[in-house]
């Protein structure tokens, strides 16, 4: 990360001081019906024992159960940079991620 891309704090707006931050990513996620079908019948097949899904995973034809949307296409990645005081309290990232959202098209 650039020193130019440092802003204040996306949840109170305050200073990242000290330089010591968060910066957290959130994205969201499906689950893959097909794949997690496939996957989940052969660990059912194997028995559910120690091991049979990690089995199952590699016999399956595809072990991608879950696609992260950000992972995919980095634009539908939400970063956030949060100060230490905002870190450690409770969050609302819907709220957060609207904030941010209406601070990047202003």
């Amino acid at each position: 990360m650039k020193l130019s891309e440092i802003r204040p704090c996306d949840n109170c707006s305050g200073p990242l001081s000290h330089g010591h931050f968060y910066v957290v990513r959130v994205s969201q996620a499906l689950v893959l019906p097909k794949a997690f079908n496939q996957v989940m019948g052969l660990t059912q097949y194997f028995g559910f024992q120690p091991g049979a899904l990690a089995l199952a995973e590699v016999m399956a034809p595809d072990a991608d159960v879950i696609k992260v949307f950000g992972d995919e296409k980095p634009e539908l990645m939400q970063e956030f940079l949060l100060c230490m005081e905002c870190y450690l309290r409770p969050l609302d990232l819907a709220v957060l991620m609207e904030k941010r959202t209406r601070h990047e098209s202003a």
